[in-house]
């Protein structure tokens, strides 16, 4: 993989699919373009990309030196997902030496699962972090029942998709009230966001800001009881990585049920 494809979250979860992948295929996995995030993760932190072999290394007959997979004016462009595991793939896979893989969409859900343990581990954050999102959790939960994470993005989503999913802080404390009043007991909603809060936009409400940091901020929302925010792969990998229901808003005018929480997973 020799690009970037977007921040944090795009990566962690396009790493994911094909670490599992060469996991399941006795392979090895190479991501050129993790050199921002590298120092965040156990098992990444020694090297500015990351390098994954599988535990069981197959040996194959590798009749091609060079191939590669370009889904960035297919698949991607259609919004449509390419799966590892379709044959056409596995056999160019089988055979190729070095296989360069371009685009956004590729994905391995059942591989994921499989060895989502094993993707945890390698993205566990260093001590430092793990220290602070422990210590911001621990502050968070006290005297509260129900800790809820609110993801609140507004620098990029104000461009990204026309800004169909830039919210005002209005449109979040609608969501945030919908949320409390389905919910027994004390809740307190940890705020993480991507820009300045007028936390006055909150007052009624029980609100706990937290670091702004990205990686703190993403492990804080994977520590919760149930994240929201608008779509994006941030609340997702968190989702996926603490196995948190959560919640996309889809328009401003969505109506919250429970029912409609799930927890993410990377297909």
């Amino acid at each position: 993989m020799p690009h970037p494809y977007g921040r944090m979250a795009n990566r962690l979860l396009l790493s994911t699919a094909f670490i599992a992948h060469a996991e399941e295929q006795g392979d090895s996995f190479v991501h050129l373009a993790f050199a921002d995030y590298f120092r965040f993760f156990e098992g990444t932190k020694h090297s500015p990309f990351i390098f994954y072999r599988s535990s069981t290394p197959q040996k194959k007959h590798k009749s091609r030196v060079l191939g590669s997979v370009n889904i960035w004016n297919t698949n991607d462009k259609r919004g449509e997902t390419y799966f590892l595991d379709q044959k056409s793939f596995l056999e160019l896979e089988q055979v190729t030496r070095f296989l360069f893989v371009i685009g956004w969409s590729f994905r391995a859900p059942q591989a994921v699962e499989k060895h989502k343990t094993l993707i945890r581990k390698i993205f566990t954050p260093i001590a430092r972090y793990r220290d602070a999102v422990e210590r911001l959790i621990q502050k968070a939960r006290e005297g509260t029942d129900c800790l809820v994470g609110v993801h609140i993005r507004q620098t990029d989503y104000s461009n990204f998709a026309n800004g169909k999913y830039f919210y005002s802080l209005a449109v979040y404390r609608r969501v945030m009230q919908d949320i409390q009043k389905q919910l027994k007991g004390r809740t307190r909603f940890l705020i993480c966001s991507d820009s300045s809060v007028n936390y006055e936009s909150f007052v009624g409400l029980d609100v706990f800001p937290s670091t702004g940091h990205p990686l703190q901020d993403n492990y804080a929302l994977a520590s919760c009881d149930l994240i929201v925010g608008p779509p994006s792969t941030y609340t997702a990998w968190a989702s996926f990585y603490g196995d948190v229901p959560t919640f996309h808003v889809q328009t401003p005018d969505v109506s919250v049920e429970m029912s409609n929480f799930r927890v993410f997973t990377n297909g």
